[in-house]
């Protein structure tokens, strides 16, 4: 988008999500902004970036000066030091208009003379250079970094500890805001982050569904090329189906512009749900949860249609609510509290329900729908997926299963799994890696929704050995 479009947002966009990310900027602490696959993310960051006004109504009067430095990491042409220092070098060159005149020439002289430098010695000097006169200015920085777990997949170790290193160094002056899709633990290699995973696992916030002022803002700029205006029933019809989640509001418009003769409101859900772009969406959004999030989801959906079939009654937007859980436990109502927080499921004074009856629909028919996690009953030694018992399992993948459950998201060496679950008379006689992939292959094919893409146990290759890394909620595909 252009700077003169980001003019057109309220500056009461985003509110809720703005307010978080001011408190982390007067606090001076960094954080990440993590959504699913269309909830709007990089909108949020890039109108953070370009609108420093609606910024500055919620930091408080007196605070410190900030300059948001949006930081294209993934435009990188080269992978190392040198190449990084002057991305960031050439992020303050591209937004120095917003400075003084002595500052802009600073900036400017600085990224003019190191933009060809292959030393990184001397680029991050320059670089060093400039946040030492921000500092003595008493400016704070604030690098915005979207899309950072892509950066983490390409980047070397050393790239990623010297962005740790430059905070530390400016503590008082310098804080990192990056924009991922998951959350630090559901990185393909959560070890290259290093000591820059504390920074980025901190704070976190979620993007998930608009409120109701943005969703008709968004609806009001998708459509404005439409010959005639929408009317409140097709805005609200709009809003009940999409639950307001940016990536659906915008393709349910995009199908009301174009679509020549369309049907009565009542019958545009079942004419969604079989749209590409529409299906597309919503299978982004549900790879995008746990499977302990996608079972709970099932079963939230489930139970929706339960109450509305008890009441005989059809509530408008969501497909009914449930008003109770009886039987919810406290870590299963921290799996709701997320999902609220993702913007896929709402609590309302009616009870909870999923957020956009084209969610519903989709979670109510969606194959598989959610394994679950895997727990262990500590009182009878069961291991359970959801709710079902695991059976079958021979004892040897019952005892590796059940050390992985009680030492979850380790990476666990090959040599202390089989130290630690094989039987002293197997492990005297010598234990193969073979024999503990047939071990692990045996598993997934019990636990793994697809055991050629598992998301329950994880394989990681190390030096000298490689191992496996154990999610019981099942990490999003």
């Amino acid at each position: 988008m252009t700077a003169d479009l980001w003019e057109s947002f309220p500056s009461t966009y985003r509110a809720k999500e703005m307010k978080i990310l001011a408190s982390w900027i007067l606090a001076g602490e960094s954080g990440s902004v993590v959504g699913l696959s269309g909830c709007g993310r990089s909108n949020l960051l890039d109108f953070l970036c370009h609108r420093s006004d609606a910024l500055q109504s919620y930091l408080l009067p007196g605070s410190k000066t900030v300059a948001l430095i949006r930081v294209d990491l993934n435009t990188l042409p080269a992978n190392n030091l040198s190449t990084l220092y002057r991305v960031i070098l050439r992020s303050f060159y591209n937004v120095r208009d917003q400075f003084g005149a002595s500052l802009q020439d600073k900036i400017c002289a600085l990224y003019l003379e190191n933009r060809a430098e292959q030393d990184p010695f001397l680029s991050q000097s320059a670089l060093q250079e400039l946040l030492s006169l921000f500092q003595s200015q008493q400016l704070r920085a604030v690098f915005v970094f979207n899309r950072f777990d892509r950066f983490c997949q390409m980047a070397t170790p050393r790239m990623v500890n010297t962005l740790r290193s430059l905070r530390d160094e400016f503590k008082d002056t310098l804080c990192y805001i990056v924009g991922m899709a998951q959350e630090a633990a559901y990185l393909p290699d959560p070890a290259i982050l290093g000591q820059m995973y504390e920074l980025v696992d901190n704070y976190t916030c979620w993007v998930g569904a608009m409120n109701e002022a943005d969703a008709r803002n968004l609806i009001a700029r998708a459509t404005r090329a439409a010959a005639g205006s929408l009317s409140e029933k097709d805005i609200t019809t709009m809003l009940a189906l999409t639950g307001r989640f940016p990536a659906l509001l915008r393709a349910t418009c995009y199908w009301w512009l174009t679509t020549s003769t369309r049907p009565p409101q009542a019958e545009w859900a079942s004419q969604l749900t079989l749209e590409p772009a529409i299906q597309r969406r919503l299978e982004k959004i549900w790879a995008g949860l746990t499977q302990e999030e996608q079972y709970m989801l099932s079963e939230l959906q489930k139970r929706q249609i339960a109450k509305s079939e008890e009441t005989k009654t059809v509530i408008p937007g969501p497909v009914g609510a449930v008003t109770t859980f009886e039987d919810l436990t406290k870590d299963q109502h921290n799996i709701l509290t997320r999902l609220a927080a993702k913007g896929v499921c709402q609590q309302t004074d009616s009870g909870r329900f999923i957020i956009g009856n084209l969610l519903a629909h989709y979670v109510a028919v969606v194959e598989g729908r959610g394994r679950g996690k895997i727990w262990l009953d500590e009182q009878t030694g069961e291991i359970y997926q959801g709710q079902n018992m695991l059976k079958g399992l021979t004892n040897l993948e019952r005892a590796v299963l059940s050390f992985l459950v009680n030492y979850p998201r380790i990476r666990h060496p090959k040599t202390d799994l089989i130290i630690n679950t094989w039987p002293d008379e197997l492990r005297q006689q010598g234990v193969s890696d073979n024999s503990l992939y047939q071990v692990i292959l045996s598993l997934r094919r019990a636990i793994e929704p697809n055991p050629g893409q598992p998301v329950y146990l994880i394989t990681w290759r190390g030096k000298p050995e490689g191992g496996y890394q154990f999610f019981p909620e099942g990490r999003p595909a």
